[in-house]
């Protein structure tokens, strides 16, 4: 395990079941590739959170992708103040858009997107019309990239 901050750009893909249990394991994964990342506690939780939402809303309002499941990416870039870009793609949902909402304040979800804009500094939305797949992004710690590549 490396204590200080990485030296060299850190990529991570996984592919997940398009299911409600890929939440927690993409969770556990992300943890293992920021790991020694040099972000605080605080850091880690909110990009940890802002996952939890984009894949929660993969599984519930999308669909899989071709090979059945949904793919996640976590890119993590910098010495001393890292940059992290996190990526889920899935196989879309034709005619419903990613937009934040505003829940009623009685209501038991529809809050996810308001957390993701609460807590990247960057986000958004691709759609790749080859194959009507979606991937939403989130960046921390900086400007973001154009995603996907």
């Amino acid at each position: 395990m490396r204590t200080g901050p990485r030296t060299v750009p850190a990529t991570h893909w996984a592919s997940f079941a398009h299911d409600p249990a890929s939440v927690p394991r993409a969770r556990h994964v992300l943890r293992r590739v920021l790991d020694g990342a040099g972000l605080d506690e605080t850091a880690q939780a909110e990009i940890e959170i802002v996952l939890s939402e984009i894949v929660g809303n993969a599984v519930r309002h999308a669909r899989p992708l071709g090979d059945g499941g949904i793919h996640v990416q976590c890119e993590v870039v910098g010495d001393t103040e890292p940059h992290v870009e996190i990526a889920v793609t899935d196989g879309g949902a034709p005619g419903r858009s990613v937009t934040p909402r505003t829940a009623d304040a009685s209501a038991t979800s529809g809050r996810g997107l308001r957390i993701v804009e609460g807590l990247a500094d960057d986000w958004g939305v691709v759609e790749n019309l080859k194959d009507l797949s979606r991937t939403v992004w989130a960046s921390f710690g900086g400007p973001t990239r154009h995603h996907p590549r």
